[in-house]
């Protein structure tokens, strides 16, 4: 599938890592395009900040709630099929948001847009570990999932562009058109490599045995725990950051928008980058690499909280810290996927993704309301900064007990 080289070394299949980007990029614009909208919808239906943040709680409550038997489902029928679902799924119910009269409307069309959101991962993380070598497993992943990135960039600087030109409704529905579009173009241009040797289970217990073969994968779980710790910083941040721009540091909603996508811009670079640092300068050593985002989310976290807010004049500094941000916040998922897929069995790498998103996904639905309530208390996002911070630091500091604790200690250094 990939060629060769004489070193021994295979070549990146960057036309098919591309097409697969293509699902993560119009979901993305949709998810990331309706938070970077919440200044708008907040306006319009005169919510508070702890009532914005439960939006990202609705998209995310049933993608998490049916994560694991999305995963199963992916690896009966295949990538392609997966990513089909998923994307016609996402584009036609973010496109009925335009249509929403009051905003539980919308809360309930985040619940079942949710449902096709969770397809996605799993179809294009089982086809990125199925067409890698396992010299360039972790870069494959980031270039893939910077498709994601993109997606999430155009959404957050184009849509508010569009909202203010003409309204939120109109962006949202344009935006829920265009990944319709994008179904329509993987439907025709990618190809299916599903093949049935790929499914080493047969008969009807099938999912119990997967799901009791996951949970006894100690190495596994331990990753999967992390993902709560990753999960609250991808949750609570871009749901936040257009609100944090515009009511703290007095920025338009157009400049926050920009803003926004300046963070999308971080992810887009951190994910490759996670994954280049872990397969190339740490010889894949996936804990070291967990390590420094660890470390690295919290000390941007604390900048956050103790300084950034004191330089709102200095634009040009708040959008570098906005990439910083991104680069840290929104560039794990390569790195985090990879290792899922290289910890679990072949033929199982759907329903491991499934599994893991829940863990993920706890952190997405449950760290925007609390994060937007902190503020609403203080009046400010200073002090939410300061616990998305501390919960990374003590979190993740939790996980490295638990891991090497638990792991052998050859086993330690190979994580």
């Amino acid at each position: 599938m990939n060629k060769v080289k004489e070193t021994g070394k295979s070549d990146l299949n960057l036309s098919y890592l591309l097409l697969l980007s293509t699902a993560y990029l119009s979901s993305s614009i949709n998810m990331q395009g309706i938070q970077a909208l919440m200044p708008f919808i907040q306006n319009d239906f005169n919510i508070s900040r702890f009532q914005a943040g439960l939006y990202s709680s609705a998209f995310f409550i049933t993608a998490t709630a049916v994560a694991i038997f999305s995963g199963s489902f992916v690896d009966k029928i295949g990538a392609k099929r997966g990513m089909l679902i998923g994307v016609f799924s996402v584009g036609g119910f973010m496109f009925f948001h335009g249509f929403a009269s009051v905003y539980p409307v919308l809360l309930l069309l985040a619940l079942v847009a949710g449902l096709g959101f969770s397809i996605i991962t799993p179809s294009v993380n089982k086809a990125v570990i199925e067409s890698s070598s396992s010299d360039n497993k972790a870069l494959s992943m980031g270039i893939m999932q910077s498709g994601g990135g993109i997606g999430s960039f155009a959404g957050a600087s184009l849509l508010p562009l569009l909202a203010a030109a003409w309204s939120w409704r109109l962006a949202i529905m344009l935006s829920g058109l265009f990944a319709v579009a994008v179904g329509v173009f993987i439907k025709f241009k990618l190809p299916d490599k599903r093949t049935a040797s790929q499914d080493i289970f047969t008969g009807d217990d099938k999912f119990s045995v997967k799901l009791k073969l996951l949970l006894g994968n100690r190495s596994l779980m331990l990753v999967c725990l992390l993902g709560i710790v990753f999960g609250t910083s991808i949750g609570s941040i871009p749901a936040h950051y257009t609100l944090y721009l515009t009511l703290d540091l007095d920025f338009s909603p157009q400049l926050a928008g920009l803003m926004l996508g300046f963070l999308q811009i971080g992810g887009i670079f951190g994910r490759p980058f996670w994954g280049w640092l872990s397969d190339s300068f740490h010889q894949a050593n996936r804990r070291k690499t967990f390590l420094w985002l660890i470390l690295t989310i919290t000390v941007v976290g604390l900048i956050y909280s103790i300084l950034v807010w004191q330089l709102a004049d200095m634009v040009w500094l708040v959008l570098l810290m906005s990439f910083v941000l991104g680069t840290v916040a929104m560039g794990w998922m390569g790195l985090f996927f990879t290792v899922v897929g290289e910890r679990s069995k072949p033929g199982m790498t759907g329903i491991a993704t499934g599994l893991s998103l829940i863990f993920i996904r706890i952190g997405v639905m449950v760290s925007p309301p609390i994060f937007g309530l902190i503020a609403d208390i203080f009046d400010h996002y200073n002090y939410s900064w300061l616990a998305i911070a501390l919960f990374t630091l003590l979190a993740g500091s939790f996980f490295y007990w638990l891991e090497g604790k638990n792991r052998q200690p050859e086993q330690v250094e190979k994580l």
